[in-house]
């Protein structure tokens, strides 16, 4: 019995899927833009453990989402292969696993008190809704996805105790759209059966998703911009150029059918790659200058 329960370690580090932890840096933006990230190494560090408690959350989710879709997942050209789909893993395995990402993510959030912990209770309650019905219902299956990302910006200000500015959450909201519906096009237009494994496809349209795309790309990049002026913190404005490329690239991605998975574009390709990570230095060094020479001192 022991022997059966044994799960090779690919196949669960696969489960966790730490290539979308990415997704989880989200945490250090109010920091990173309230000024504070890098005061002190021990608010560094605080944050850093905080990525890690809603990065083992979000694993959960993952898991629970492999769980009910597997039997869709087996209609995927890439999907098929997943540990549960393919069989590797079974359903009293999963389970175990989700109990202890979730016992891990409890353990490491407890320093940041009930808030935090809420916030990962309800990033779960929205995943599992949306796993098992609004992954289904037209447009609701993006702003899930986009309420996901906001969750993760609303953790990352009270674990930072700085409270968000309420243009920061409309930036991350309708940049997550763009990113939603940009996924959706990918795959409408990327895999002859892509309706068999995901339903909802059946009820888009590509032209419908185009233009979702112009929407949230030219919204998300005016609000940013106003987030910067609102912000006011001089030289800041040098960053729009750096957000106006990453979307109009990411949208290139999708039209053309090179890549419409986040963060499979954000790690394959190089210009978005180099894009963000420009972005998130050049941002860093305008608003920390001093607190980045104090840290590396």
């Amino acid at each position: 019995m022991i022997t059966q329960m044994k799960i090779p370690l690919k196949d669960f580090i696969y489960l966790l899927r730490p290539p979308h932890w990415v997704k989880n840096l989200l945490i250090f933006a109010p920091p990173l833009f309230g000024g504070v990230l890098f005061n002190h190494t021990e608010v560094f560090l605080k944050m850093v453990q905080a990525f890690f408690a809603f990065s083992f959350a979000s694993s959960a989710g993952y898991i629970i989402n492999d769980l009910y879709d597997k039997e869709a997942d087996r209609h995927h050209p890439k999907k098929k292969l997943r540990p549960i789909a393919s069989g590797r893993i079974n359903t009293v395995q999963a389970v175990l696993l989700i109990l202890l990402t979730l016992a891990v993510s409890i353990g490491l959030s407890l320093r940041f008190g009930k808030e935090f912990i809420l916030i990962i209770f309800l990033y779960l309650l929205l995943d599992v809704v949306y796993s098992f019905s609004l992954q289904h219902v037209l447009i609701l299956d993006a702003f899930c996805i986009a309420l996901g990302f906001v969750f993760r910006i609303e953790a990352g200000g009270i674990a930072s105790r700085i409270r968000v500015s309420t243009w920061l959450f409309i930036v991350t909201f309708l940049l997550s759209l763009l990113l939603a519906f940009g996924k959706r096009r990918f795959e409408l237009s990327s895999f002859d059966n892509s309706t068999s494994h995901r339903k909802v496809l059946a009820k888009y349209t590509v032209n419908f998703l185009d233009s979702t795309l112009g929407i949230f790309s030219t919204t998300a990049i005016v609000t940013y911009s106003i987030y910067v002026v609102e912000r006011g913190v001089k030289g800041l404005f040098i960053t729009v150029p750096f957000v106006c490329y990453g979307v109009l690239r990411y949208v290139y991605l999708v039209q053309t059918n090179s890549n419409g998975e986040p963060t499979e574009a954000l790690l394959k390709d190089r210009g978005l790659f180099i894009c963000v990570f420009l972005w998130v230095v050049v941002t860093a060094i305008i608003i920390h200058l001093q607190d980045i020479l104090r840290f590396l001192r």
